[in-house]
């Protein structure tokens, strides 16, 4: 068996409101959107070939109430400066403030910082190893 390609789903009540940040305040591009009754939902692009689904699920309501089961890790070289850009949003709110993982694994170099998006979901950013 050889698998091809993997999907992220962030389901929500309202995506219309959570694209927003996904695109307006982190950049990333829509590529795509479905608006049937009863399915809809946004395509955003993180980088080309790494894309998540933002959609609406009749059975998500509210913020979501356990937001370290799934974390959702995105890379960027610039963890410092878009930390600083995510603290000033409204409804971020800052899990870790950009640290160094060799605090956790010795030698390590990389930086990371850890946010909750305004609905409670978990994104972690990492900056490759210097």
């Amino acid at each position: 068996m050889i698998f091809t390609k993997y999907k992220f789903f962030l389901f929500t009540s309202h995506p219309e409101r959570l694209v927003k940040f996904y695109s307006e305040t982190l950049g990333f591009k829509i590529i795509s959107q479905l608006n049937w009754p009863k399915d809809r939902g946004y395509m955003v692009e993180v980088s080309p070939g790494y894309e998540i689904w933002i959609a609406y699920h009749s059975k998500v309501k509210a913020k979501n109430q356990d937001p370290y089961r799934h974390i959702l890790n995105i890379y960027t070289t610039e963890v410092e400066n878009l930390f600083k850009k995510l603290k000033a949003v409204e409804g971020v709110r800052v899990i870790q403030s950009p640290v160094s993982m060799g605090k956790v694994v010795p030698g390590e170099t990389r930086l990371v910082a850890t946010i909750l998006d305004p609905e409670g979901n978990c994104l972690q950013f990492m900056e490759p190893s210097k």
